[in-house]
């Protein structure tokens, strides 16, 4: 069986990388977005890149926040501090869109995400920081605003699906997380469904990937893990239920679980990156798997687990192969 590789550093930006994603449709493609106003295209099997993509104009050189693609694969989401939202055409690397006054203008790292499901539909955090935007990426103005749904800046955002218990009958809803430590569902016309408290400051929420399951039938059940100052796994109609502390006082920025949610990756300030086991009731600290000489901003992994990717503020990409494809038959036999 293929064995996990050794880390690769890749240096194409001028600037601290705040994002990074994986295609959805191409096992191999990914692209960054950094402080230097670009969106860069790379292959993670080759480990090069592929196209650099400059998002706006020297007259209004902005830092790209976040990036992401849609469910499609078809199009680049990339947030600027110019509160500018652009849509990049992957195959010809062209702007097709872009929505101003639509995407928070802050510093740190802010909230994107693309619909799972329908590759039109994607929401930004909102300029103020506390709010929402949806949009439907086939129409020239956004859709629609959720306003003041925090009362501090919103650090990260997701789509839900709809197995989830509060968004019964849904397709899809919203979970996001804001720098005080609230964490709220809500569906995308902002009608809040559930909310809880993480108990510590909060700058990313993960849900786990599988279809919800309360525990009953596998004794794994879906949580919603809370990082910030520390980690914290918060399941529903039980509240809190574990707290990880081997990142120490060290702020976590980001937290990714494999497709099938058996393994956990946590970011943190330092350039750590850690991994740990999932098991019904807990997760088990495995170690570290890389570390970057500055923070690292954000992470995510391909849609087969065979590659995991960094972004650092020391201006780097990392790449990591973590192993064989999780489909079809990898272990080794002998014919006598």
């Amino acid at each position: 069986m293929q064995q996990e590789g050794k880390p690769k550093f890749l240096k194409f930006h001028q600037g601290r990388v705040r994002g990074v994603a994986f295609s959805p449709r191409d096992r191999y493609l990914f692209c960054s977005g950094a402080c230097d106003g670009k969106v860069n295209l790379y292959s993670a099997l080759r480990m090069e890149l592929l196209m650099c993509y400059q998002i706006t104009t020297m007259t209004l050189a902005r830092n790209v926040n976040a990036v992401r693609f849609t469910s499609d694969g078809s199009r680049i989401l990339a947030a600027t501090t110019a509160r500018r939202l652009a849509v990049v055409d992957v195959e010809r690397g062209e702007q097709l869109l872009a929505y101003d006054n639509c995407a928070f203008s802050g510093q740190d790292r802010t909230g994107l995400a693309a619909d799972p499901v329908c590759p039109n539909m994607a929401v930004s955090v909102a300029v103020n920081g506390k709010g929402l935007t949806l949009l439907d990426l086939r129409m020239p103005l956004p859709l629609d605003f959720v306003y003041d749904l925090h009362g501090s800046i919103i650090k990260d955002v997701s789509f839900l699906g709809g197995s989830w218990p509060w968004a019964r009958g849904q397709q899809s809803s919203l979970l996001s997380g804001a720098a005080e430590g609230s964490v709220k569902v809500c569906t995308v016309d902002g009608r809040v469904l559930h909310s809880y408290h993480a108990g510590h400051s909060l700058n990313t929420v993960c849900p786990t990937p599988e279809p919800y399951s309360n525990g009953s039938d596998d004794g794994f059940s879906s949580v919603i893990m809370n990082g910030g100052d520390m980690v914290s796994a918060y399941v529903p109609e039980s509240g809190i239920q574990e707290t990880l502390k081997e990142n120490k006082d060290m702020p976590i920025w980001k937290l990714r679980y494999t497709s099938h949610g058996s393994l956990l990756y946590s970011a943190c300030e330092g350039g750590v990156l850690r991994r740990y086991r999932r098991y019904p009731d807990h997760h088990e600290y495995l170690g570290e798997v890389l570390r970057h000489k500055g923070d690292i901003q954000d992470i995510d992994i391909s849609s087969y687990d065979e590659y995991l990717i960094t972004a650092s503020k020391d201006k780097s990409v990392g790449v990591l192969r973590l192993g064989a494809p999780n489909h079809g038959w990898t272990e080794y036999s002998e014919l006598t």
